[in-house]
């Protein structure tokens, strides 16, 4: 079993709670964007992303669909770069920040593989093989609630992020 297979099983089992529709409501203020076509779109804030999925979809649905959801302050324009792999420039480095940290996405029930470009490099799709997902462990020992138990844990399911913990440096302080 490949990486890639592993992230795509786990994001299919994780993916039933992650649902992305036309009726999410983020709650941030946004333009319309009329002047994000006008204005292009450089790698400067640019992500690069495909969606987990062998069916076809509409791609200008799903731009429509994502501006909605993501409530781009100072807007958003979405290119086709190949199959099934597209990029996202952002006109706000906030706005590109608050999509990646906000993840997992989905759209059309399926799940959403986003990279940060990386000075004009080019990305192909098969290097978007990872998602981060916020994993939340019940029931440990009270003597195992600290950083190095989490950096463990994390470790132990994929490549680690951060540990989220309270003050004094335990969890659920």
């Amino acid at each position: 079993m490949t990486v890639e297979s592993s992230v795509r099983e786990l994001a299919l089992a994780l993916g039933e709670r992650l649902a992305l529709t036309m009726d999410e409501d983020v709650g941030l203020s946004s333009d319309d964007g009329d002047d994000t076509q006008q204005r292009g779109g450089g790698d400067q804030w640019c992500l690069v992303g495909t969606v987990l999925t062998q069916k076809w979809y509409h791609m200008e649905s799903m731009e429509r669909t994502l501006i909605d959801v993501w409530r781009p302050v100072k807007g958003l324009h979405m290119r086709i770069l190949g199959n099934n792999l597209f990029a996202f420039y952002f006109f706000h480095p906030v706005d590109m920040q608050w999509v990646l940290a906000e993840g997992p996405w989905r759209f059309d029930n399926h799940i959403m593989v986003l990279q940060e470009a990386q000075g004009g490099r080019q990305i192909v799709k098969e290097e978007l093989f990872e998602v981060p997902f916020w994993i939340q462990i019940h029931n440990l020992p009270p003597d195992r609630l600290t950083v190095e138990s989490g950096k463990s844990i994390g470790s132990a399911i994929g490549r680690l992020i951060k540990v989220d913990v309270g003050e004094g440096n335990i969890w659920g302080s």
